[in-house]
């Protein structure tokens, strides 16, 4: 396996900003020439910070699977909305440039985010073909266009019975009040948001279960191809929910949530062959 670091820096973008690929090697014991699918981690952490139990230890489960395995660590607070969203952009345009070279299926691309990162992979995925984002990387939408997005436990919604609302202010700063109904997922969605794979836990007491219901009532209403998972117990944050990526407490191990990587590998591979 090669890894790799590769500087994403846009406009307001943080020194730090940066996709940390894990590439596959190809082998003659192997199929030389095989071109693998790619899997793009957002992790979660309120638009302040973006976790190591959703980055390294999720890429491993999916490299294990076959996958090739991005993580983004994207800028958060003090930069601003659209500077993250501009930096999934340029990684989905990194990774299929380099595509010969790292045995990258370019038509094969998932995005996948937690919490606020989900809300960031959501973002792309109703914003991907939009001239604002296309015409600032200077490229087609063909280019910036993803096989299907994985969003676990995401904030979606500005609504404000439902909302993480430290997610909104991060993002926004000073524009929050007048900007956060813009990104709230679910009144942005349309037909050409990508396919998705959904989960949520029932008891999650910081981003309510709501965030992932009123998406999938709205990508149902899009005609958009949908598969969600509630779990009737766990909290917030739990990423592999195993002793992998718990806390020191033990908190975030929740056993019956453990199935939801086998569930996601299931419809990867489903849609692999379509």
């Amino acid at each position: 396996m090669q890894y790799k670091e590769i500087a994403i820096h846009k406009d307001g973008s943080q020194d730090y900003a940066r996709l940390c690929m894990y590439i596959l090697d190809v082998s003659e014991e192997f199929q030389k020439s095989l071109m693998r699918p790619m899997i793009l981690i957002c992790p979660g952490g309120g638009y302040e910070m973006t976790s190591d139990r959703e980055a390294e230890p999720v890429a491993m489960k999916f490299l294990a699977m076959g996958f090739h395995v991005g993580v983004l660590r994207y800028s958060t607070a003090p930069s601003r909305y659209p500077t993250a969203l501009f930096e999934v952009a340029e990684a989905v345009k990194t990774a299929k440039k380099h595509a010969m070279s790292w045995n990258i299926d370019s038509a094969k691309i998932y995005v996948m985010g937690f919490s606020a990162g989900g809300h960031l992979a959501a973002t792309y995925g109703a914003s991907w073909n939009k001239c604002f984002l296309t015409e600032g990387l200077e490229t087609n939408p063909d280019t910036l266009k993803i096989a299907g997005l994985i969003l676990c436990y995401p904030v979606i919604t500005a609504e404000a019975q439902y909302m993480h609302e430290g997610s909104f202010r991060s993002l926004l700063g000073e524009d929050y009040p007048k900007r956060r109904d813009e990104l709230s997922i679910e009144r942005i969605v349309d037909k050409d948001f990508p396919k998705t794979f959904l989960w949520h836990t029932f008891t999650d007491d910081v981003v309510p279960v709501e965030n992932s219901l009123m998406l999938a009532a709205a990508l149902r209403k899009a005609g958009v191809n949908l598969e969600l998972h509630i779990y009737p117990t766990g909290g917030h944050g739990l990423s592999l929910a195993d002793e992998i990526t718990s806390s020191s407490d033990g908190r975030m191990v929740c056993k019956p949530v453990q199935s939801w990587i086998s569930l996601a590998e299931t419809w990867l591979k489903d849609n692999l062959i379509q």
